[in-house]
């Protein structure tokens, strides 16, 4: 009888709520002293994250969150509840807006109202920094920095632009984009599309509902996505071995012809089909094996759903 009440009452409540007046915001500017080779932390709630280098030896942040809810006095709680904070420890920055209670009441009181909640935050870094972002909620942006990345999100897309350092990136939300640069990369998204182009380093990168596109990656490169075609333009020379597998689509391969490969290629439900003068070891509709100008790397391909395409770059350039 005490539940049934107590879920009345939040029922009553969230209904009454009237329309959230203007949005309270808080808003926070601030520089640390940083050295090159030092790390930035920011853990966060909700909010996107963009950092970018400076040629200072400092992290400045800037700040700005705004919070709607049915009254001015909520809001200031909301925000109080989840307090930003910016600490130094050593060489490490960092920037938190974590809450603290998790308790049923706290969620409770949630319940109880409406909320609209966002925050973006900018930061610089000394360009030989390492990142490590995490948000619940927001994109993730980083351009130019020589260190190490790790990105995490909930709801939004990671981009990543000439980062020397290897990227780690992860989101349950949205797409992946790294452009440029040197070091591995490892991705993975739930709900997005991949592109990895114009990259040194070993790539491993999975969907598990997007495309991927992937462009000059200067590695092994290993890529799978359970919902989606995969389109790869191989860098030439070709640095080590390929591994693409897609459960839902096509997948085309533009390599260098005078590239030496060893093809490995099948699919369940589709054609494979090449304008590259491969000596053949076993050829019919649905599986190709045989090697490119004496053999080499391996290329590996699978599709449960959907044909397969490889063709001479230089020649499909010369054609547009």
């Amino acid at each position: 009888m005490k539940t049934k009440s107590l879920l009345l009452l939040v029922a009553l409540l969230t209904t009454g709520a009237l329309c959230a007046s203007a949005a309270t915001e808080e808003k926070i500017h601030e520089t640390r002293a940083a050295q090159p080779g030092g790390s930035l932390v920011v853990d966060v709630d909700f909010g996107s994250i963009e950092v970018t280098p400076t040629s200072g030896n400092e992290v400045v942040v800037d700040a700005r969150r705004s919070v709607e809810m049915s009254s001015k006095k909520k809001e200031e709680e909301y925000l109080a509840a989840i307090p930003m904070r910016i600490t130094t420890e050593g060489n490490k920055i960092i920037v938190r807006a974590v809450r603290k209670d998790d308790s049923l009441g706290q969620k409770i009181w949630q319940l109880m109202d409406h909320v609209k909640t966002e925050a973006h935050y900018t930061i610089h870094t000394p360009v030989r920094f390492n990142i490590d972002l995490d948000t619940s909620g927001g994109d993730i942006s980083a351009t130019g920095l020589n260190g190490s990345v790790k990105a995490d999100t909930s709801g939004g897309d990671l981009t990543f632009h000439q980062i020397q350092g290897d990227v780690h990136a992860d989101t349950s939300g949205g797409h992946i984009e790294v452009v440029g640069g040197s070091g591995k990369v490892d991705g993975d998204t739930s709900g997005g599309n991949v592109t990895v182009k114009d990259r040194a380093g070993d790539t491993n990168v999975e969907s598990n509902g997007g495309t991927l596109r992937l462009a000059n990656v200067r590695g092994k490169l290993k890529a799978e996505t359970s919902g989606g075609s995969i389109s790869a333009i191989l860098s030439s020379p070709v640095k080590d071995e390929v591994r693409l597998e897609t459960s839902g689509g096509s997948i085309t391969v533009l390599t260098p012809s005078n590239a030496g490969l060893d093809i490995d290629a099948e699919t369940s439900a589709g054609r494979i089909q090449t304008d590259l003068p491969i000596a053949r070891v076993k050829e019919d509709e649905d599986s190709l094996k045989g090697t490119l100008n004496g053999g080499g790397k391996l290329l590996r391909l699978r599709s449960s759903a959907g044909s397969i395409q490889i063709v001479a770059a230089d020649k499909e350039v010369a054609r547009q």
